[in-house]
């Protein structure tokens, strides 16, 4: 399934997989997205499968997140072992 992303409440949805042929459309979309707003939820429970180039493009948002001092939610199945990789990052 191709990835969507839209917009609901404040919040993002993530539908289908986020993997090397299509990332570059999810860091598109996100790209300058802390400069326009204070925090950023995107619920995951849609997403079928994510690679370790999806996981890079999470995990870039979060060091986006910490140094711009925003916050980052990512809600939704399977949401926590994302949260427990992205724990391990350091932003600097």
């Amino acid at each position: 399934m191709a990835l969507e992303i839209s917009n609901f409440n404040e919040a993002f949805e993530i539908k289908g997989t986020l993997n090397e042929s299509n990332v570059k459309k999810f860091q598109s979309h996100f790209k300058d997205i802390f400069n326009t707003t204070n925090q950023l939820v995107i619920n995951i429970d849609q997403l079928e499968s994510v690679d370790q180039v999806g996981v890079l493009a999470f995990e870039e948002l979060y060091k986006q997140s910490l140094i711009k001092h925003k916050r980052f939610y990512i809600t939704g199945l399977g949401s926590r072992d994302m949260f427990e990789h992205l724990r391990t990052i350091d932003a600097a």
